[in-house]
Formats: C-alpha cells, sequence, structure tokens
C-alpha cells in the first residue's frame, strides 16, 4: 500500500480526526491525572491557548497563500519586549506602538514578497532575524519584570467568565472576526484562490499581489498582538519568548488540517489545532516529559499533519 492509498483511505475520517484526537488525547490525560480538568487547569489551558491561536490564525491566511512567513515568532518577541517595558508607563496605550509595529513587520514582509520577488520562506527568515536583533538592543538582551507597583493596570487581565478568561475571549472574538474576512469577504476569496491556483486566479481578474500582502498585514499584527498577551500573562518582556513559537504555531496549523500547499484549510481549524497543540503541551507536563523532547514531540507532529493532511506537498512551499 503506498502513501496515496493511506491517505485516501483515512480521508473519509480525516474531517473529524481532529476532534476525535482531542477528545482522546484528554481522556488520556485525564487518566493519567484526574486533576487534569480541574477548574484551574482548565483556565490555565484556555490562557495558554490565547496568545499562540492569535498568531496561529494570522499565519493561517499566509499558508492558505501556499507561502510561509517565519518571523512570527521574532515579532511577538519584539512586541512582548515593547510591551514589557512601558505597558507599566502608559496602560493600554501600548497597543498603539505594538499594533504599529505588526503593520510595519507585515507590510515590510508582504513587499519584500510581492514586489522584490524574494521567495516567503527566504524574506520571512530574513526578517526574522532583523526583527529578533530589535528586540535584543530594545531590552539589553535581558528579560525585565513589570514592576509590582504598576500592575494595576493589567487588573483587567484577571476577568474571567466562569473558567473562561479574558485572553481567550478576546482571542474568540479575533477569530469570528477573521473568519468572516476568510468566508465572506472578497480578499477571504482572493486568499483560497491564489493558492489553489494563481494563474486562474489572474485570470479571473483577482487582484493577487495585494491579496499577498494583506495576508502577511495580518499575520504581523495578530503575531504582535500574540506578544502582548505574553508580557500581560507573565508580567515581564521576555526577549527570547518567539523563540520556539514559530514550530508551535506551524504546528499546530498543520494539525487543524490547513494544507501547507496552500488554498484548503480555515482559522476554525486551526483553533482545533492550537487546542491540540496546548493540550499535548500541558499533558506531556504532567507526565514529567521535558522540554527538549517536547520540542521532537512537535517536530514529529508536524511531520504527520503534513502527511496526513495535505494531497500534494511541493516546491511551492519554498517559491511562493
Amino acid at each position: 500500500m503506498n502513501t496515496n492509498d493511506l491517505k485516501n483511505k483515512f480521508g473519509s475520517v480525516n474531517k473529524y480526526l481532529n476532534i476525535v484526537s482531542l477528545i482522546v488525547l484528554i481522556i488520556v490525560f485525564l487518566f493519567l491525572n484526574p486533576n487534569f480538568l480541574a477548574m484551574n487547569n482548565i483556565t490555565n489551558i484556555l490562557t495558554d491557548t490565547a496568545p499562540l491561536l492569535l498568531m496561529a490564525i494570522g499565519i493561517t491566511f499566509v499558508l492558505l497563500l501556499g507561502s510561509i512567513d517565519l518571523s512570527t515568532g521574532s515579532i511577538c518577541t519584539c512586541t512582548c519586549v515593547i510591551t514589557g517595558l512601558y505597558i507599566g508607563d502608559y496602560g493600554l496605550m501600548v497597543l498603539i506602538p505594538v499594533v504599529a509595529f505588526g503593520l510595519f513587520a507585515g507590510l515590510v514582509n508582504g513587499l519584500v514578497f510581492t514586489k522584490l520577488k524574494v521567495p516567503s520562506f527566504i524574506a520571512t527568515l530574513c526578517t526574522s532575524a532583523i526583527f529578533k536583533c530589535f528586540a535584543l538592543i530594545l531590552s539589553g538582551g535581558r528579560p525585565k519584570g513589570i514592576p509590582i507597583k504598576q500592575w494595576g493596570v493589567l487588573a483587567w487581565s484577571k476577568f474571567k467568565l466562569g473558567v473562561i478568561p479574558i485572553y481567550f475571549i478576546i482571542a474568540i472574538i479575533i477569530l469570528l472576526i477573521c473568519y468572516f474576512i476568510e468566508k465572506r469577504t472578497v480578499l477571504g476569496r482572493s486568499i483560497f484562490a491564489c493558492g489553489a491556483n494563481e494563474p486562474a486566479a489572474k485570470m479571473m481578474g483577482l487582484k493577487i499581489e495585494k491579496a499577498k500582502l494583506y495576508a502577511f498585514v495580518i499575520c504581523g499584527v495578530l503575531s504582535a498582538l500574540s506578544g502582548f498577551f505574553y508580557a500581560v500573562k507573565l508580567r515581564s518582556s521576555l526577549p527570547a519568548i518567539g523563540d520556539p513559537l514559530g514550530l508551535l504555531c506551524i504546528a499546530a496549523v498543520a494539525l487543524g488540517g490547513t494544507s501547507l500547499a496552500g488554498g484548503s484549510g480555515s482559522v476554525l481549524k486551526s483553533l482545533i489545532g492550537v487546542l491540540l497543540v496546548i493540550v499535548i503541551q500541558s499533558g506531556l507536563n504532567v507526565i514529567g516529559v521535558g522540554a527538549f523532547w517536547q520540542q521532537i514531540v512537535f517536530g514529529s507532529l508536524v511531520i504527520i499533519a503534513i502527511f496526513m493532511s495535505s494531497d500534494k506537498i511541493n516546491t511551492d512551499i519554498i517559491v511562493k
């Protein structure tokens, strides 16, 4: 039996495989530790889900193009540093430079990709290094906690609706907005069409370059908001917070079922993928698996997810 036969065999159940996997994992970890679904742990899981979900939503738009953005972690790092350094003095006004940086980073990525015709893989790999260096310069290469006397400006972050934290509520609202963009706007349809068949999309008169640019801008802004969430959640500016998040984000989107070849997927699927990643991460911590081994697990999961959810992974990932 070849790989295509395997994919066809599982194709009928693949639609629900991620949800079933999530339920099975929860049951397994609950069996290993009855406190896995304690109210506090549910809140912690949803809190951890929120910032990664924002980043995953953004990169979903880029992956739907058949492109890739490797700078999301560095953008997140920059805005985490900006937030941690200045939120104590300026409160929520710090969102202005946070969003502005996300817009700038996404615009740079998009313009280098669309105007200079640099492959997205190379373009975002280079800008990732630039953004990371900017974060190190701004922070002096050291984490800096938000002073306890300034925590009053973060009081809003303690709000919960039952076990659902404000972080997750905000992330879901943004998810629904992006789902509307994806399904109900010309931009969303253009992104899907570009990823599925770019020459055909051009023949249809769709503004492909504009769609690509907006996809990278959305990705930049949401990655920036992710950094804001991490700084508020951890009460600190961390100049290395984004280092492992690129792999986690791609793992989440791939596990959710978005094809890395483009043209297939959804931000709603990315929600399931992020929950899978966070539940696995939390469960591995519960059973005492080390952080280094967790990276091996997630790397393996990306390979499996790409194999199961993609009909064809080709060089478009590199050259588009």
